[in-house]
């Protein structure tokens, strides 16, 4: 963390970490109900790259960001949309642990 940023209780990012997880689990039904499902995920890409810029060296943090990123399109196959949200999802807790110790 560099001097400019904040620093923040590793029990408060996880609490949102948690949050976040469970926005992206969402957004499956979401889609396959064929209800706004883009919208939630451009709101999480915002939050996820806050993340990144406050832990620029969490390589896990940017590649969540990066598949979140890539799935902001109507042409993602279903098939593929609903794996990369669960690696997303098993990045999540990946992410956790690297804030629980």
């Amino acid at each position: 963390m560099s001097e400019k940023t904040p620093k923040i209780d590793n029990e408060v990012i996880i609490y949102n970490l948690n949050r976040i997880g469970n926005q992206i689990f969402r957004t499956l039904p979401t889609r396959e109900e064929g209800l706004d499902w883009i919208k939630p995920l451009e709101t999480l890409s915002i939050e996820i790259a806050g993340l990144v810029n406050l832990y620029p060296n969490n390589e896990n943090l940017l590649t969540l960001l990066c598949k979140i990123k890539g799935l902001l399109s109507e042409e993602v196959d279903f098939f593929l949309f609903r794996r990369t949200i669960f690696e997303c999802c098993s990045l999540t807790s990946k992410i956790k642990k690297d804030f629980s110790s």
